[in-house]
């Protein structure tokens, strides 16, 4: 028979940050595990709007912003041209639905706000969404796909 180890929660949201050596799952009131998730965000029309640093310095500062006021884990983000990639872990009371509607609706409230002339567009981001779900045995391949997605250059270029 095995032993368990029970743990005494202080408030209802205990988190361990993930690093290289752990990747201890989260500890609540009633309930333990893990909501990871590989997310990536499209400008509407694929526009490159991040291709200029100001705004893509924005949108990092966003999404800091956004993660740190909903109690988001952001493992790993990077912002490319014409879409972002996050890696998270959210809340298990966060639906995805709801993961993306902060997401979006947070960024986009925030980089509207410090740069006004994005107003004129009436959508920052696409309607659609793509998310991963993340297991403990591939959060670190993802992370290390995000960092070095830099260096990744498209196939098919797009056609006009």
């Amino acid at each position: 028979m095995s032993s368990y180890t029970f743990f005494v929660v202080k408030n209802a949201y205990e988190v361990t940050k993930m690093d290289s050596v752990s990747s201890d799952i989260k500890r609540f009131a009633h309930s333990i595990g893990q909501n990871w998730y590989h997310v990536v965000l499209v400008p509407k029309g694929r526009f490159p709007v991040f291709q200029w640093e100001i705004i893509k310095d924005l949108a990092e500062k966003a999404f800091d912003w956004i993660c740190e006021r909903h109690n988001i884990d952001l493992f790993t983000k990077e912002v490319m041209p014409d879409h972002v990639h996050l890696f998270v872990s959210c809340p298990p009371d966060y639906s995805v639905r709801k993961l993306f509607r902060i997401l979006k609706g947070g960024s986009s409230y925030y980089i509207r706000k410090e740069y006004p002339s994005l107003k004129k567009y009436k959508h920052l981001w696409n309607r659609g969404t793509m998310y991963r779900s993340v297991g403990s045995v591939s959060a670190e391949s993802v992370r290390h796909y995000i960092e070095n997605s830099n260096d990744w250059s498209r196939t098919k270029q797009r056609q006009h």
